[in-house]
């Protein structure tokens, strides 16, 4: 019986946080250096001024990305994950409208035609990877299918599914979802090297590579599968 939900709730999260520090040590120290990347973009935008209404785009777009991937890192860790996939399906999204933008501009053809619309995930405007993700969060959003409410902790009977209305760790579907959350964030950070070496004209990238390659080695010992491509 559960007498105060909201305790409850916050017990589980925590018990999925420690569960997580044990299993995969390696993901906090990850996190961290995600965290230390926004850091550095904040403090490095915050004399960037005179934009136009293409660039002014680009920063709500780019200012939504960063806090929407804090909020992503923190349902993790709490194994929300339902909740994860429709954020990260937002992500995917943006990241595709800020391509979006780009192709539009070279091309000297007007934003104007992509606002009321949804971001095209297909035509190169996202990687494969992303895009792969795409239709499965969809489903997850729309609520389409059943089969991703497993994601809630089903409790299987003999003659019936019963769903958990706490949080439970999940030691496949958790992870899938933080390997989901930094491979967005890989994809995030390669479009932000060409965008600050546009608009700001004293950018270099070494403090960014430098701050990537210290979160490859991290990951490379974390356990994750989104890191074996670079072992």
């Amino acid at each position: 019986m559960i007498e105060n939900y909201t305790k409850e709730v916050l017990n589980e999260r925590e018990f999925s946080k420690q569960k997580i520090e044990t299993e995969y040590p390696k993901v906090f120290e990850i996190l961290g250096f995600m965290d230390k990347y926004f850091a550095s973009l904040i403090n490095r935008f915050e004399n960037v001024s005179g934009m136009g209404e293409i660039d002014n785009y680009k920063f709500a777009l780019i200012v939504s990305f960063i806090r929407t991937q804090l909020i992503i890192s923190e349902h993790i860790l709490n194994s929300e994950l339902i909740e994860v996939t429709v954020l990260e399906r937002k992500q995917i999204e943006l990241v595709a409208r800020l391509s979006e933008i780009d192709k539009k501009t070279s091309n000297k053809e007007s934003i104007q035609r992509l606002k009321g619309k949804t971001p095209n995930i297909g035509n190169g405007n996202v990687s494969d990877n992303l895009k792969s993700m795409y239709g499965m969060f969809s489903e997850i959003a729309h609520s389409s299918k059943t089969e991703p409410f497993a994601l809630l902790a089903e409790k299987p009977n003999i003659d019936s599914i019963g769903y958990s209305v706490l949080p439970e760790y999940d030691s496949k579907n958790t992870i899938v979802a933080l390997n989901n959350h930094i491979q967005i964030f890989f994809d995030f950070v390669i479009y932000m090297l060409d965008f600050q070496k546009e608009l700001m004209k004293d950018y270099n990238d070494n403090d960014d590579m430098e701050l990537m390659n210290n979160l490859l080695e991290s990951g490379k010992l974390s356990g994750l599968t989104v890191f074996d491509r670079f072992k």
